[in-house]
């Protein structure tokens, strides 16, 4: 009998396969009538489609011509935010990954439709494109999945600093609406609708989360329906042995030992190519 060989979720063969999945991906999550868990599912295989393709910065350019015109503009963003990374990058020396994983909790977020009234609200209200608030969303929290305090400090969906929220918002931090709100009303004190960069900057001075955020953002400005893919990634985090999922339910109130957690955890071990 012929042996199988199962090959675990993200990991390509060659640069054909990928491109074959990115442009599946993109054309399942702009396909009318999918439903919400067909929708997180086409998610997750679009996160790690794009890990993929991280792993494999030689593979832009083919990639770029192999996927089916509705892959390639999600593509070319995606691409823009990675190389924001690596320019932020380039010249520093490398840090050690963790050896811990975070003290955190793990939920699912709210539902598509609850936070797409959220941000068209905040936008009405101050003029900050929605976008970018589930940008940040997106970028700080994966939409509210991660619930725990940050190693800055900052706490709730959209990530503030306790100080910060005090001087610049009302309501409550850890509340998704209220936190939202506060976001759009902090980037408009520093310069947004106007200046979205400088407003991001002061938000998180770090060019590498700035160009992220913006190219997240543009992409959905590009095609609303990119926020429905963004909306179903889950949470990684990379430790001393190797990047780990944390699945909803992961739940901590103390850093666990990232080694003792693999062993316990095999499915949630993050396969390298």
């Amino acid at each position: 009998m012929a042996s199988t060989t199962t090959v675990p979720a993200g990991v390509f063969a060659d640069v054909e396969a990928l491109a074959a999945e990115l442009s599946a991906v993109e054309a399942g999550i702009r396909a009318e009538g999918v439903s919400a868990e067909e929708l997180a599912a086409l998610g997750r295989r679009q996160q790690l489609a794009y890990r993929a393709m991280n792993r494999h910065d030689e593979w832009q350019s083919t990639l770029l011509a192999l996927v089916d015109p509705v892959a390639q503009a999600p593509l070319r963003y995606h691409i823009a935010a990675r190389q924001f990374s690596i320019a932020h990058s380039a010249g520093k020396p490398a840090t050690d990954p963790p050896a811990v994983l975070p003290a955190w909790t793990i939920i699912e977020p709210l539902p598509v439709e609850q936070l797409r009234s959220y941000y068209p609200e905040a936008e009405a209200a101050t003029g900050v494109p929605w976008q970018y608030l589930a940008a940040i969303h997106f970028q700080e929290t994966r939409m509210g999945r991660v619930v725990g305090v940050s190693s800055a400090g900052a706490v709730g969906p959209m990530q503030f600093l306790p100080t910060t929220w005090a001087i610049c918002c009302e309501g409550d931090p850890l509340d998704t609406r209220d936190a939202i709100l506060g976001a759009a009303r902090y980037l408009v004190a520093h310069g947004a609708p106007g200046d979205m960069e400088a407003a991001l900057n002061a938000y998180n001075p770090n060019s590498a989360y700035v160009g992220a955020v913006t190219a997240y953002a543009q992409n959905m400005q590009a095609d609303e329906r990119a926020y429905l893919g963004y909306h179903g990634w889950q949470v990684f985090y990379g430790t001393s042995v190797g990047t780990v999922r944390l699945p909803v339910g992961y739940s901590a109130t103390n850093e666990v030992d990232a080694a003792e957690y693999v062993r316990t955890h095999p499915a949630d071990v993050v396969p390298i190519t």
